[in-house]
């Protein structure tokens, strides 16, 4: 029997969404590159606006929106490997390209059949990379022009074993996946089971084709991938910042990592410390779509380096829609990086604005490109000469806004697995 693997296990749906009476403002910070239309949205544009863009505060951190002048990702296939993706849903059934389940399957030939999710966890980390945008529903995504590919590899339980994953892996790269996001983490410290089950192999056949695999850090030794943890490993690993930038606590140690960055997988604890992304707590938790039993289009709100996983895989899918190699798209993901205390090896904080050179701009610019199905007329926030992590004042009035407006109802809450 192989060792199971577990995506994070704490969700809950969103209430209403409530608008924003302010108009926002994307800077866009040059001439649009790579032949993307220049286009702007205001909050009272409900046709295209995105309902909860405003709460999104993980997009404005990495400066997604600013990136978008120069880059949307598009038809770059992004490969999800988790618990399947709800394929009808609003913000993701025109997205997804490819999916097959693989539970119980030995080899990437053996997935078939249906990647409809059935817990939740696969369908929010889709929403964070991919999300329709400017549809007037919803979310936006981090690559909002960005295709899916799915393999569900994890049941309703959010359980699964190593050999399902390392099928899954293949078959979204065999099905043209140029990024793999694992949002996985391994049940205890030691890997059990036949000798060579583990995703070292699968991995590496995903950067031999092509594919950069990105990979939550979580919370626990990563033993799924060997003996050697991360160390020489061809993947970029991923731990997890709170709303303010800080490395969230939750977030597992990338020591021996080849290529290690933080993104924002929030960072919200209630009263007895635990994590929660209850009720207001919910302003420092991402916003994505979810999937919940017997409700259809439902929004969700999660913490975790899951999270931060799915962010990273939209910003390389930006970088890869520019043209550059998967090992370049690499190499500028790092060295654009803001300095940030995350530990050795780590290059710091994803900035997606840096990374695509498109610069940091003030008020009263135009607005930030994107292209989707739907007309995009996308918004505009200031954003502060100073890159990454440092936000504008105005910024401040987004986080206000999110406080005010953003009304998580518990719809299911298990311990969470923090990946």
């Amino acid at each position: 029997m192989g060792a199971a693997v577990r995506p994070a296990r704490r969700l809950r749906r969103l209430g209403a969404a409530s608008f924003a009476a302010v108009l926002l403002t994307l800077a866009a910070a040059s001439p649009t590159g790579a032949g993307v239309p220049a286009v702007r949205e205001d909050a009272s544009d409900r046709a295209t606006y995105d309902p909860y863009f405003s709460q999104q505060w993980a997009l404005t951190a990495i400066g997604a929106p600013w990136a978008w002048t120069r880059s949307v990702g598009e038809g770059v296939r992004v490969g999800i490997v988790d618990t399947g993706v709800d394929l009808h849903h609003e913000d993701l059934a025109g997205k997804v390209v490819a999916s097959a389940a693989c539970i119980g399957a030995r080899s990437a030939a053996a997935c078939g059949g249906s990647a409809q999710d059935d817990d939740g966890h696969g369908t929010l980390v889709a929403g964070i990379i991919a999300a329709d945008t400017a549809n007037g529903r919803g979310v936006a995504g981090v690559a909002p022009g960005a295709l899916l590919v799915v393999a569900k590899a994890l049941d309703a339980e959010g359980s699964g074993t190593v050999v399902n994953v390392a099928s899954a892996i293949r078959w979204v790269v065999d099905h043209g996946a140029r990024v793999v996001n694992l949002s996985l983490q391994a049940d205890g410290a030691a890997l059990s089971g036949p000798p060579g089950e583990v995703l070292v192999d699968a991995v590496e056949y995903a950067w031999r084709h092509g594919a950069i695999p990105v990979i939550a850090a979580g919370n626990t030794a990563p033993s799924v991938f060997g003996a050697r943890g991360y160390g020489g490993l061809d993947a970029v690993i991923v731990g997890a910042t709170g709303r303010s930038g800080e490395l969230a606590w939750y977030s597992g140690s990338l020591a021996g990592a080849r290529w290690a960055v933080v993104a924002p997988g929030g960072d919200a604890r209630g009263p007895a410390g635990t994590a929660s992304c209850a009720a207001a707590l919910a302003v420092d938790c991402i916003v994505s779509t979810g999937w919940f039993p017997g409700r259809a289009n439902a929004y969700a709100v999660d913490e975790g380096t899951s999270m931060a996983a799915a962010a990273v895989s939209g910003v390389l899918a930006l970088l890869l829609a520019r043209g550059l190699s998967p090992a370049a798209a690499v190499d500028r993901l790092l060295a654009t990086a803001d300095p940030s205390p995350c530990g050795a090896g780590c290059a710091g904080a994803v900035d997606a604005a840096r990374a695509v050179g498109a610069a940091a701009v003030g008020p009263g610019a135009a607005g930030a490109a994107v292209v989707g199905p739907a007309t995009a007329r996308l918004a505009a926030v200031p954003r502060a000469p100073a890159a990454g992590w440092r936000l504008a004042a105005g910024v401040g009035v987004l986080v206000a806004l999110a406080g005010l407006c953003l009304r998580g109802a518990a719809a299911r809450s298990r311990p969470s697995r923090r990946s």
